[in-house]
């Protein structure tokens, strides 16, 4: 790893840290101001798929899982870095709010940065079972 790859994925562990403190403010101080959240293979029937872009539309993306969903684990795993980019091989275990069904599975967090900051995150994950666990 060169150090741009360590610092990169540093600045992936803060992040992570954050989320798990619920510190928002603090995630989208390490996004640029047009940084986009998206989903491969994501479906408008899933409230949290977005995409979703700049400091606000990131905002709204947090907001609406913490709604929709509660967290039983979030264990991000394995990291992957470039120069540019940061792989993390994550494991989520959450409960769907509105139909308290379960979702646990592994997903892939691919992040883009550039000089430092997030210009990028595509969630990788089965999006069949996220999708039968909002149906009713």
């Amino acid at each position: 790893m060169t150090n741009n790859d360590g610092k990169n994925v540093q600045i992936i562990q803060t992040i992570y840290g954050a989320f798990g403190r619920g510190d928002v403010p603090a995630i989208l101080a390490l996004c640029v101001p047009s940084a986009e959240f998206s989903f491969e293979g994501g479906s408008p029937a899933v409230p949290w798929h977005g995409p979703w872009k700049g400091h606000s539309g990131i905002g709204d993306f947090f907001s609406t899982i913490g709604r929709a969903v509660e967290f039983l684990s979030f264990e991000p795993r394995h990291f992957a870095a470039s120069a540019s980019e940061v792989a993390v091989l994550v494991h989520l275990r959450y409960r769907v709010r509105a139909t308290d069904k379960i979702v646990d599975q592994l997903q892939v967090h691919w992040w883009s940065l550039a000089d430092g900051e997030v210009t990028a995150l595509r969630h990788h994950e089965d999006t069949a079972q996220v999708l039968a666990a909002v149906r009713n």
